[in-house]
């Protein structure tokens, strides 16, 4: 049966963060010591972003890691390249414990170990101190193999910049509801030289969470244009509609009007790539992103963080009035492969603790879905974050959590047909088409159909 986003377990979130601004002060226990008596051994935790990084001096500080690990040392390694988790997975090399992505993959090619017995023991993790939607991510075919931690909120918002806004002469105050009104704001704010180079530009719809997907932040073109694309229940893909066809001519129409070679051109200078790199360097004025904007510009770029402002993620014009969220996240997961598996769970306790996540939330701007941290954490700490929290009670329509066995084959195919609808080589109704018949015969030759 499908995965649903409940709305119920959102709405009670946010009634419970209303009013609070003070972080809890205490550090939850941990559940026990790990590691020989005798002699320690070192715990590899891996994670692939590299924010954290930044502030690994003051993370590896915590006076209370040492109550998780006992003897043991942790090497903890961040910004692990993709290439490099994949093959180190692939070789049966991987850390022990690590949020390396590919979650949902891992799971169902039996990579990482069950957690059941794990949770059971634990005075830390159990099912009610965290976000519903997440945890039931950390779940496949009714076994737990991950515990959510380091970040998992919501993942839709469309952020803008609202002096660039102004000096377009474009009214701040009105965003675009719709992609026909997004796309006025494009074409009035991308901007090109005499030489036909281009300066700046609107939204790049398909940056940052505006293209990402199917996956664990949902599949953002199908919540907004109104389409499932995998049925759970009857292992069937759902590819081929016209509200797939149109959302990718209607998002490719914003980059043939940038220049598909001029965008490249654009996010191969330094600081203007995607993930907010060109909205933080001021050359994008909008972007569609998760509730971790707000915190990741005031701490990047605090003079653009002022100008930051949030709304709705847009919808065709026939879907007018939808307010949409989509929840998601992240988690840890424990390798098969690893060599320190009793030794390396300590780790997904102590990433629930205060001292972890107020390093990662103040720091960086990313919330745990570890309820007694995310109840008390303050929501007007960082701008447009009020306006993200609003939204869990007034979003009208939650994109689903669908699980598909194979859905970073369909992420590749996705990217590769939208660019060459943007590039004219094809049209959507055929993109669509094609690609429901090869995700098809994909799911049926990995033995999942």
């Amino acid at each position: 049966m499908t995965s649903k986003l409940t709305r119920r377990g959102f709405l009670n979130l946010a009634t419970a963060t209303a009013g609070l601004s003070a972080l809890a002060a205490c550090v939850p226990a941990p559940s026990g010591q790990a590691g020989s008596e005798e002699e320690g051994v070192t715990v590899q935790f891996w994670i692939f972003w590299n924010q954290p990084g930044r502030i690994a001096d003051q993370i590896m500080a915590d006076p209370a890691l040492p109550e998780y690990m006992g003897n043991n040392t942790l090497e903890f390694r961040t910004g692990v390249a993709n290439e490099a988790r994949l093959a180190a997975v692939a070789a049966g090399t991987p850390p022990d414990i690590g949020a390396l992505g590919y979650y949902l993959d891992f799971m169902a090619r039996d990579v990482v170990v069950e957690l059941t017995d794990y949770v059971a023991a634990s005075s830390v993790i159990n099912e009610d101190d965290f976000i519903e939607t997440n945890w039931q991510q950390t779940h496949y075919e009714g076994v737990q193999k991950g515990v959510p931690a380091i970040e998992g909120f919501v993942r839709r918002g469309f952020f803008y910049n609202a002096a660039m806004v102004s000096e377009a002469g474009l009214d701040p105050d009105a965003p675009p509801v719709t992609w026909d009104e997004a796309m006025v704001w494009h074409e009035t704010m991308t901007q090109f030289d005499e030489n036909n180079n281009l300066l700046q530009i609107g939204l790049d719809p398909y940056d940052a969470e505006g293209g990402v997907g199917p996956g664990n932040d949902g599949f953002c073109i199908s919540d907004s244009f109104g389409f499932h694309y995998f049925d759970e229940d009857t292992k069937e893909f759902n590819l081929d509609t016209e509200e797939f066809a149109e959302g990718l001519e209607v998002m490719g129409e914003f980059i043939r009007i940038i220049g598909p070679d001029n965008l490249v051109g654009m996010r191969a200078v330094e600081g203007q790539g995607t993930w907010g790199g060109s909205f933080n360097a001021q050359v994008q004025a909008c972007i569609i992103e998760g509730y971790w904007m707000s915190g990741e510009t005031f701490n990047e770029v605090p003079d653009v963080a002022e100008q930051l402002r949030v709304s709705w993620t847009p919808v065709p014009e026939r879907r007018r009035g939808v307010k949409l969220q989509q929840g998601g996240g992240h988690m840890v997961q424990i390798f098969r492969d690893g060599t320190y598996k009793d030794e390396a769970w300590p780790v997904a306790e102590w990433l629930q603790s205060d001292y972890w996540c107020d390093q990662i939330f103040h720091n960086i701007g990313w919330l745990p879905s570890y309820r007694p941290y995310f109840d008390n954490a303050p929501r007007d700490l960082f701008p447009g974050l009020d306006f993200i929290f609003n939204s869990v009670q007034e979003a009208n329509y939650w994109g689903p959590q669908i699980r598909c066995e194979i859905e970073d084959f369909v992420r590749v195919k996705y990217g590769e047909f939208r660019e060459a609808v943007y590039r004219d080589q094809i049209s959507g109704a055929e993109a669509v088409a094609q690609m429901q018949e090869l995700c098809t015969k994909e799911y049926q030759a990995a033995g999942f159909a």
